[in-house]
């Protein structure tokens, strides 16, 4: 008995180890410095938890991680397994996704990020986007981090703050389009459909400032 249970505890630790290289084998990672005491108030990051995300490589290739997304340089971060450091990935992303997430000025808590869009304005190929609405035409939403520098007139002194803003864009036919997300502007989008999708607004009473409700609306739009 005693020779059985040392088998069994031999099985599992191999079959620990053998996870744990495969999960390494994953993905490769570069240590990334991540400036936190240069006095900057409010954080780079889009969450302030690291959260279990899922990461989908250029390559094909799939990973889980512990995952965080630096909006201020646009770079997805992950927790190393071996002892939680902060490393950028070195494969190229596709896309990344993560669950419950609580992000600014977003009600959807599984999110999902995206890039390989068209460049638009300020953003390049490998921008991340949100992605608000799936399907053909797509709702996608751009965070921004800027430091902004204010002077206390009474000390002189400088404080530097990231602030957080987010701008809307419609992707269909391989196009960017800026967008509000106001009733207005989505039936000007979805004219082709105008009907409808007035008769779905009304009926759901849609709020335009909810991201949850802009996902259905547009899953409903691809439907039709």
């Amino acid at each position: 008995m005693k020779n059985y249970r040392l088998y069994l505890l031999f099985v599992f630790m191999s079959l620990c180890i053998q996870a744990k290289a495969q999960y390494l084998r994953d993905y490769t990672g570069r240590p990334y410095y991540l400036k936190t005491n240069d006095g900057t108030q409010g954080s780079a990051l889009l969450t302030d938890n690291w959260l279990n995300g899922t990461v989908n490589f250029a390559n094909g290739k799939t990973a889980n991680a512990i995952l965080n997304y630096n909006i201020y340089g646009d770079e997805l971060l992950f927790k190393s397994p071996q002892d939680s450091s902060i490393q950028a990935f070195v494969d190229p992303i596709k896309s990344f996704s993560l669950k419950d997430a609580s992000i600014e000025a977003c009600d959807i808590t599984d999110v999902s990020f995206s890039s390989g869009f068209p460049a638009v304005d300020e953003q390049t190929a490998k921008t991340f986007y949100l992605v608000v609405g799936e399907g053909k035409t797509k709702l996608l939403k751009c965070y921004k981090k800027k430091v902004i520098e204010s002077k206390d007139f009474s000390s002189q002194i400088t404080t530097k703050t990231f602030t957080t803003t987010n701008s809307y864009y419609l992707f269909a036919n391989n196009q960017m389009t800026k967008v509000k997300p106001s009733q207005k502007a989505m039936l000007v989008a979805m004219n082709d459909k105008a009907d409808k999708i007035q008769e779905y607004v009304k009926a759901n009473k849609v709020d335009f400032k909810s991201d949850v409700a802009l996902a259905k609306l547009f899953s409903y739009y691809n439907s039709l």
